[in-house]
Order: structure tokens, then sequence, then C-alpha cells
């Protein structure tokens, strides 16, 4: 009787202990997670549903560049149509003030957005040259380019046209493309004249669209007995002889600031001038006596420092600082097998910068948008990929132009 009770106590003891030491496993292990959070970025343009769990009830929704924190993966997978692409992702748990609810993984990224939903085109002018050394005359109607907004579905191209360099859109394909791009017959295309700075107007329910062939795609002679691929063509809005260049918005409003634009040109810094720039530490003191020639630009209150030899397209060193704060400001000067620095334009000197059609390569700084701050662009040339602009103001993020750049 006593051994049956001593193996009993023993049994009772471990069984205490051994639960002792998985409530210490759990609190231990609790606590990791605490100081080790995992927290991804809301990326659905549109915001982000949370549920009550794996496809159940709505219960809010996140908003685009949301930070939530990650808790833990459901092993819940659905496939769903997004922007008429099927898409495949995991339901998970995430945190909600106090909350747990759940989302669809495939909206979620360790990554923060890091370009406005702003979508922005270029206009390019209507194009008449004669091609040399074959004579042959090139025409090229003004476009504006919107295929990198538009999800072709397959076989949306009817294959008797496949084999034309332009194809005008039917009434069929003209309402697809309005449904799929989600524009509205009252909205208009408005754009930014480079050359003008006046705003130019078009309603898009009276405007041609066509697909007409990527400069990029192959138009050997083969192709006069064989179709093109569907995908060789761009997508876009025919707007005839338009003369005018520049950004492209579609809207319900003009967002643009009519004149708001001006050429940055660089004027020559003497020494004195270099002097009272190092003295309101706007450039450093390595520019006195340097025998580098520097250049300044100035807009409210923003200044642009810049080194360049006369002798030499390059420049280096360049400072663009807030001239009261002192506070400095980046722009995108990236050189890679992709970018290059583009020329700047100096006071009183010539050359390709002239031409105001330069929309990529040409620096520019002003009020594009209304109720935006001022914007900059144009230091760089993107060979692959597109260029972007920037506001002054950092709590703006910056806006990818969608210039269809496919090679």
């Amino acid at each position: 009787m006593y051994k049956v009770i001593s193996i009993t106590i023993l049994i009772l003891f471990f069984s205490w202990k051994s639960k002792k030491n998985e409530n210490l496993l759990i609190k231990q292990t609790t606590e990791v997670n605490q100081n080790s959070k995992n927290f991804k970025f809301v990326i659905a343009e549109s915001g982000l549903n949370y549920r009550s769990e794996p496809k159940g009830k709505i219960l809010g929704k996140f908003e685009w560049r949301e930070k939530v924190e990650y808790l833990y993966d459901t092993s819940i997978t659905q496939k769903i149509i997004d922007n008429y692409t099927e898409v495949e992702g995991t339901w998970v748990a995430v945190k909600n003030k106090k909350d747990t609810v759940f989302v669809f993984d495939y909206y979620l990224s360790d990554d923060e957005p890091s370009f406005s939903k702003t979508k922005l085109y270029y206009a390019e002018p209507y194009f008449n040259e004669i091609r040399k050394p074959s004579n042959e005359r090139d025409i090229r109607q003004a476009f504006i380019n919107v295929s990198e907004s538009f999800y072709m579905p397959e076989n949306f191209l009817e294959k008797k046209d496949l084999r034309k360099d332009t194809i005008y859109f039917n009434k069929e394909q003209r309402k697809e493309f309005f449904k799929r791009m989600k524009y509205s017959i009252t909205d208009s295309i408005f754009i930014y004249d480079f050359k003008s700075g006046i705003i130019k107007k078009h309603l898009v329910d009276k405007t041609p669209i066509i697909a007409c062939i990527s400069i990029y795609a192959k138009t050997d002679e083969e192709y006069k007995t064989q179709d093109y691929d569907e995908w060789s063509y761009q997508i876009g809005f025919n707007l005839g002889k338009m003369t005018s260049a520049g950004f492209a918005m579609i809207a319900k409003e003009n967002p643009f600031v009519e004149n708001g634009l001006q050429q940055i040109i660089f004027e020559e810094m003497d020494s004195a001038s270099i002097e009272i720039n190092i003295e309101n530490s706007l450039v450093p003191e390595g520019w006195k006596n340097n025998t580098v020639p520097a250049y300044t630009f100035s807009y409210e209150n923003t200044g642009f420092f810049v080194k360049k030899s006369k002798d030499s397209y390059g420049w280096n060193n360049l400072i663009v600082k807030n001239v009261n704060t002192k506070e400095s400001f980046d722009v995108d000067i990236n050189e890679g097998e992709s970018s290059s620095l583009a020329p700047i334009k100096i006071k009183g000197e010539k050359g390709d910068h002239d031409n105001y059609f330069q929309y990529q390569g040409t620096q520019y700084i002003g009020k594009l948008f209304k109720d935006k701050s001022p914007v900059v662009f144009g230091f760089t040339y993107k060979s692959f990929g597109c260029p972007s602009i920037e506001f002054i103001d950092k709590q703006e993020l910056p806006i990818l132009i969608l210039c269809d750049n496919r090679h």
C-alpha cells in the first residue's frame, strides 16, 4: 500500500513539473514573439478588407500603405480574380488594435509602396519626317500610350486586323476598354503642354482609341505575309495631328496648374557667390578655389548647386537644399546600366534642350498639380524602365510615369 501511494505521489509531482515547464515554455514563446513583431504593408490600391475569419464576414478595411502586424499563416489558400487575372494567396491573421482579424495575403508586402497611385502618361506629338537614306516618310499620329494600365484580354484584337500597323477599336472593343480602365464617358484627357504651359482638353468619348505597333516590334518585310503578335501593339488614344507634347491624365476635372512648370537653367557662380553660399552652409568648403566651375539655380526657397566642366556635358556634386532651413533634398541622379545623367541647361549655352519635347532629360520644376507641392524632374535618362517626378514636399510620394518603355 505504501509503495502504491509513493508511486502515485511521484507521478503527480512529475506531471505538475512537466505542466509548469510547458506553461513556462508557452510564456517564453509569447514573449519572444512580442519582441520580434513582423509587419507588412497593404498594397491593394483600393484598400484591404479584414474579416472575422478566413473568407468570413467583412469587419472593416485597412488603407493602402497601412502598416499591419502579421501574426500567423492559416494555411487556407484561395484563388481570386484581380484586374481580370487569376491570382492565388493565403489567408493570414493580422492584428487590428487588440483584435485578431484575417486578410488575403496577396495584397500584403514586406515593402511599403514607394510611388503614388497617380496614373500619369506622356502625350507624344504628331510626327512627320523623311527617313534617311531610304527617303521613306515616317508619319506617327499624336498618341497617349496607356498600355501599362490596360489589362488586354487574350484575342481582344481580331485576327483579321493583325497585319495592320494601326487598329481602330470598334464599338465593342471601346466598351470593354472603358470598363477595364474604369473610365466614364464624361471623363476627359488633360494634357500639360511643355512648350506653352497651356492645358489641352479632349473628351475621351470623342477620341479614337487605337492599337498601334510598338517601335520595338519586328517590322521586317516578313510581316507583309505574317500576323503581328497581339502583344506587340501599344494601346492608347489617337490625337491626330496635335502638336502638344507633355504630361497627360484622364480625369473628370483638370488636375494641372496652367503655366506651372519652368525649365531649370543654371547660371555660373563667381567666387563671391561661392563664398556667400559656403558661409550660408549651402555648399561645402571644398568648392572654394576649385578650378571646376560651379552653377546655381533658385526656385522659391529651393536652391540647386552643381559643378560642371565647360568642355563636357558631364556634371557632378549636385546639391539641392532649402535655403532657409538648410535641409537637403534628394533628386533621382542614380546612374547604372539603365540610367544615366542628362545634360543640364546653362544660361547662354545652346544645345539639345532648345527642343521643347525633351521631356526626358530636360530639367523642370514648379507647380504641376493643383493642391500639391512643386515637382522636380529630368536629371536622368532612362534607357530601361520609366522616369519619375518628385515633390519638393517629401510627404508626397513620387509619381512613376507610365511610359511603357518595353524592349
